[in-house]
């Protein structure tokens, strides 16, 4: 069965002349400047040394040499260059000699087949602060070895910089938050960090806004475009541009993409709404499929896991959630190394499986639902990691013992791992309940079990 498949990620080794080349070529100073005030000696393939000029800071030292280093952000290369150095403070004298370090100095990533993975969302505002470096550390103290973050959010703003003709064209790429996403994802590799990029697919409000062309069609509107956000799941030209996203993500470092929103709109008046596939004859479940395909065949010479996030109810494989979403499992599966259902409980509305509120009962939902997918999986060599819930949305006692119960049901259900979501990146419950359950302090309640509280449960979603 497919894991987790951890690459060694090489770190940056320069000579002292690619150094001094790179201070010669800073913006905003001559080679003669350069060459007068600045000098540089090898050291022991771990560092360099230079020489202060007048007028220099500290920081303005760590910003000019940071893309010559293995560190993430200024202030911490500012803080390697003190420790290395022996300051004692940010004061510098003209002809002071630094000690530079150019590799950060953290472990190199190790994980093993059948490691479970323990993961975190991040925005990629987050991941590209310097807050993520202090969240990774904090991650690993209870446990954690994996970080998601954004590389297309749902708004479709790419979080780093792009040569995709498209992303600049429509300028999606004009925040970047993630400047420099490589050392990012080496910094995480250092800190033994499983490191997946999640792109949202066929949802993407700047696209659709700039390319209207690329929504689908209502009929009612003689070919307005229908749906806000929405592309056209169908059309070549969409699907053609998040394979070049792929593309350009996988040669990243990243160890996974998992997609997001790999599905066609599932709310809104849906039968006004035409979509390209429709000229063709061919059910929706035919083209996502075919994409996932295509997106497969764009890793396949990689070591790049490939991830979908599923519907929730997807699990149950009903008719008619399969003709709204186009998730047919037993067609996506053979293509994915990791199926991750959003099996979060505040999602599934009453009655569902015997209970009025599913919400309530965090330990039975996921369970079930995990129930009905792994035997499927493990048929094809998918590894299932589903999302869990660390948010407080329609639940009426949200607190790390309703996040612990979740992890629970992965665990007894025989998954291969879990992540915590939380939209907006509060951490301290979902760090909680991750410490509950690395030091074996967490439990399941038993009056969020609804066969102990007298209710009869069903197991197969008729009642949904």
């Amino acid at each position: 069965m497919t894991r987790i498949h951890p690459r060694s990620i090489p770190l940056l080794r320069l000579t002292w002349l690619a150094l001094l080349g790179l201070l010669l070529l800073a913006p905003g100073d001559s080679a003669a400047a350069d060459t007068a005030g600045h000098s540089a000696e090898s050291g022991d393939g771990q560092d360099t040394t230079i020489v202060v000029r007048r007028g220099e800071s500290l920081l303005g030292i760590a910003a000019r040499l940071l893309p010559a280093t293995d560190f993430y952000t200024t202030g911490e290369l500012a803080e390697g260059i003190r420790t290395a150095s022996g300051m004692e403070n940010d004061r510098l004298i003209p002809g002071q000699t630094l000690r530079v370090p150019l590799n950060s100095g953290d472990r190199g990533r190790i994980a093993t087949d059948g490691t479970e993975v323990r993961g975190l969302y991040v925005t990629a505002w987050v991941a590209g602060s310097s807050r993520i470096l202090a969240l990774a550390d904090s991650l690993i103290a209870v446990g954690g070895n994996t970080i998601v973050f954004d590389i297309k959010d749902r708004q479709g703003d790419l979080s780093y910089p792009s040569r995709i003709p498209l992303a600049l064209a429509t300028q999606v790429d004009s925040l970047a938050p993630i400047r420099r996403p490589r050392a990012l994802v080496r910094q995480l590799h250092q800190r033994r960090l499983h490191v997946v990029a999640r792109l949202t697919c066929f949802y993407d409000e700047r696209l659709a806004a700039v390319r209207p062309e690329l929504r689908p069609r209502s009929l009612a509107g003689d070919g307005a475009p229908w749906g806000e956000g929405w592309l056209d799941p169908s059309l070549p030209q969409v699907q053609d541009y998040l394979l070049e996203i792929v593309s350009e993500v996988a040669r990243l470092g990243v160890d996974e993409i998992q997609l997001d929103y790999v599905r066609f709109p599932t709310e809104g008046d849906l039968a006004d709404a035409q979509f390209d596939f429709h000229t063709w004859h061919r059910a929706k479940h035919d083209v996502i499929t075919e994409f996932v395909a295509r997106t497969r065949g764009r890793l396949i010479d990689t070591n790049v896991l490939l991830a979908a996030d599923l519907f929730g109810v997807a699990a149950w494989g009903r008719e008619a959630d399969l003709r709204r979403l186009g998730q047919k499992l037993p067609d996506l599966l053979p293509l994915l190394d990791v199926a991750s259902p959003m099996l979060y409980p505040s999602h599934f509305y009453g009655p569902f499986l015997g209970v009025e509120r599913p919400a309530d009962y965090p330990y039975y939902l996921v369970s079930a639902g995990l129930r009905r997918l792994q035997p499927l999986a493990e048929a094809h060599g998918v590894d299932v990691r589903p999302w869990l819930q660390a948010f407080p949305y329609r639940i009426t006692d949200f607190d790390a013992g309703y996040v612990t119960e979740q992890i629970h049901a992965t665990r007894d259900a025989g998954a291969n791992g879990w992540m915590l979501w939380h939209p907006a990146n509060r951490f301290d419950v979902a760090l909680e309940a991750m410490q509950r359950m690395h030091g074996g302090t967490a439990g399941v309640s038993p009056r969020r079990q609804p066969e102990l509280l007298g209710i009869q449960a069903a197991d197969d979603g008729s009642d949904m």
